[in-house]
């Protein structure tokens, strides 16, 4: 299995809705609109540098992308705790 994987279908989801689905992994998330929604492009269970170069990549697209952000949603492994 690959470290980091890719979306098949991306779409929007509220942040609850992508912890309900992603919990307990580390995800690459587009159009964020104020940290309370967008679109998970990646996730994986650790944050790897694969994440940071995809991250890095897209933010050279912002007309298709917006503002991307790393976000861990979970239980607490990873520094951010997923509380919303």
């Amino acid at each position: 299995m690959k470290k980091v994987v890719k979306v098949d279908n991306p779409e929007y989801m509220s942040i609850d809705e992508m912890a309900s689905e992603f919990w307990d992994n580390w995800l690459l998330i587009s159009n964020s609109a104020g940290g309370n929604s967008g679109i998970v492009r990646y996730y994986c269970y650790s944050n790897t540098q694969e994440l940071t170069d995809l991250i890095m990549e897209m933010d050279k697209d912002f007309d298709t992308y917006g503002e991307c952000n790393l976000r861990y949603v979970g239980p607490g492994r990873g520094g951010w705790l997923g509380r919303f």
